[in-house]
């Protein structure tokens, strides 16, 4: 059987047809906590104001809320109450909600909205308690797996992460933005204030681990000393300045020495257009989006954009502003001044800002909701059990693609030409978008290898490889033994506590103990160490292995 057999790419879904009915049925939206001015609760918001237009009975429920929500939601205690069988729910999911006990047992057809999940590591060494609730959303997301019977995504990125986690109905939805909300007159004292002839340089968001405002904080210094004295940064957005990040920021402010530097907190809608009223460029450096909505809304003011291309968010830009693939502060700050220094190619990243927000406007991305809406409504089926991967050994070497000649891609080579039913797990290619599946290729051999959209962009020549949540994840739900090609790479460190019992991990004696910690402690024993020099040994010694603790020789 295919490893994957019975998963379906984006768009493509069961065409059983539900018995009519007497009108349109509820479409009801249920999360966690509804907060205002928050990307999902908009975006709940949003599509509750569309669903309601085309005539659907559709509330918000919601465990916790904002105050200047209240009037907008009810809470979960009454979802088993208000609903039928009939009633169809929209799960949105992109945190920990400890909802999946209420979800299963409170009548309905079950549709998923995935905003995707941070990656745990993204906290640490900050946030504690949030990385552990990042690593407790994706639990929760496979344990939603047999409830839904269709996962929606914002994005490519995050639909790939679906297919790999074994969701046997996906596609894309599109990010219903209500543009006018971004319409609200500037504040004029903050205007005044910011315009004073600097070239303000702005970010919009929370101002947490994996936005990387540190590195937002280390390009803007570099582009002040080199480019231009007279400028600014403004960061606009949530910031706990007692909390251990926030603290951090402030520290390098001081060590790095910029000058005017601003971190304004939370802002008003008025306080927010006058930010980009006066903005000379857009930087994020965020390293996890599953769609990243202040990328289009600073297009929408007219500003251009230059941003760290990970996760999801070069889909989002659509070609449009500047996506780099390296996170080097010089580089970067280059970028910034180039927009300054050459008017021409200013202009032309302004137009394509403008082309690409013309495929999104409100009536044609309305239009496009509700397509796929009708369209997956129209195909009623039962949820149907999530399919176990059915790989003999799965060899986790992130950098078999990317890395040819690494010792660790060619032990992997020779392990899969002697282990039937094993399956390569790699990253993709530097510069490959994502397809919404895990791509497919057979190496020389007929050696299988998937490969996945990585977190963020692969660099060149030596260094860490970056993790990817789909890899991850369709590591998870697999059923065969694990190899951890490469127990120091951040996939590895993800991996072992939730695969060790399943495990052996490969290092090599060179590699630093801080990175090698995590497989210590969930392999031990099960760590093979690997000498280049001498492969067939850890080839030997891994096969010995996998056949004793199958109870039957895997190896040929």
């Amino acid at each position: 059987m295919h490893p994957l057999a019975g998963l379906r790419d984006p768009g493509v879904r069961t065409q059983r047809r539900s018995p009519p009915t007497s009108g349109p049925r509820a479409i009801h939206q249920l999360l966690p906590r509804l907060a205002w001015g928050d990307a999902v609760g908009n975006q709940v918001r949003y599509l509750q104001g569309l669903l309601r237009q085309w005539g659907h009975p559709s509330e918000i429920y919601a465990e916790d809320w904002d105050d200047a929500c209240k009037d907008q939601v009810r809470h979960v205690r009454d979802c088993a109450r208000d609903a039928t069988d009939d009633t169809v729910w929209v799960i949105h999911h992109s945190f920990e909600s400890r909802l999946v006990p209420l979800i299963a047992r409170t009548p309905g057809r079950k549709l998923l909205v995935y905003h995707n999940v941070t990656p745990a590591r993204l906290f640490e060494g900050f946030e504690r308690k949030v990385a552990a609730a990042c690593d407790a959303a994706r639990d929760e997301l496979l344990a939603l797996r047999p409830l839904v019977d269709h996962g929606f995504a914002y994005s490519r990125f995050s639909a790939e992460e679906l297919t790999a986690a074994g969701f046997m109905s996906v596609s894309l939805l599109p990010f219903a933005i209500d543009w006018t909300a971004f319409d609200a007159p500037a504040d004029p004292a903050l205007q005044a204030e910011l315009s004073d002839g600097c070239a303000n340089i702005l970010f919009v968001g929370r101002a947490v681990p994996s936005k990387k405002v540190d590195d937002v904080l280390r390009v803007f210094t570099a582009y002040q000393r080199l480019y231009q004295p007279r400028s600014r940064l403004v960061v606009a957005g949530y910031l706990h300045r007692d909390g251990a990040y926030g603290a951090s920021l402030h520290g390098l402010k001081d060590v790095l020495g910029a000058e005017r530097v601003h971190f304004l907190g939370r802002v008003s809608a008025a306080q927010l257009s006058a930010c980009f009223a006066t903005a000379s460029a857009y930087l994020s450096m965020s390293r996890h989006e599953g769609f990243g909505v202040p990328l289009l809304e600073a297009m929408y003011r007219g500003v251009p954009v230059v941003a760290y291309g990970a996760a999801a968010v070069p889909e989002t830009m659509g070609g449009a502003g500047l996506a780099t693939l390296t996170d080097a502060p010089e580089d970067v700050a280059e970028l910034l001044a180039v927009l300054d220094r050459r008017p021409s190619l200013r202009a032309q990243v302004l137009e394509a800002q403008r082309r690409h927000l013309t495929t999104l406007s409100q009536d044609l991305v309305a239009r496009r909701v509700r397509e796929a809406f009708d369209e997956v409504l129209a195909a009623r089926r039962a949820p149907e059990p999530a399919p176990t991967v059915q790989a003999s050994v799965e060899l986790v070497c992130p950098g078999f693609t990317v890395r040819p000649r690494d010792a660790a891609t060619q032990l992997t080579r020779r392990l899969a030409e002697r282990l039937p039913g094993a399956r390569v797990l790699a990253l993709s290619p530097r510069g490959t978008p994502s397809s919404g599946a895990p791509r497919t290729t057979t190496e020389v051999g007929g050696v299988p290898v998937w490969h996945f959209t990585p977190d963020q962009p692969v660099g060149r020549g030596v260094g860490a490889l970056p993790g990817a949540s789909s890899l991850e994840s369709a590591v998870r739900v697999s059923s065969g033994k694990v190899v951890l090609l490469g127990a120091e790479t951040l996939t590895a460190q993800a991996l072992a506590p939730r695969v060790g019992p399943r495990a052996w991990g490969v290092f090599e004696p060179s590699d630093a103990p801080s990175a090698l910690e995590a497989a210590r402690q969930h392999l031990g024993a099960r760590l093979v160490p690997m000498d280049s020099s001498r492969l067939d040994s850890a080839v030997e010694t891994l096969l010995n292995a996998l056949s004793s603790s199958r109870g039957a020789a895997l190896a040929r």
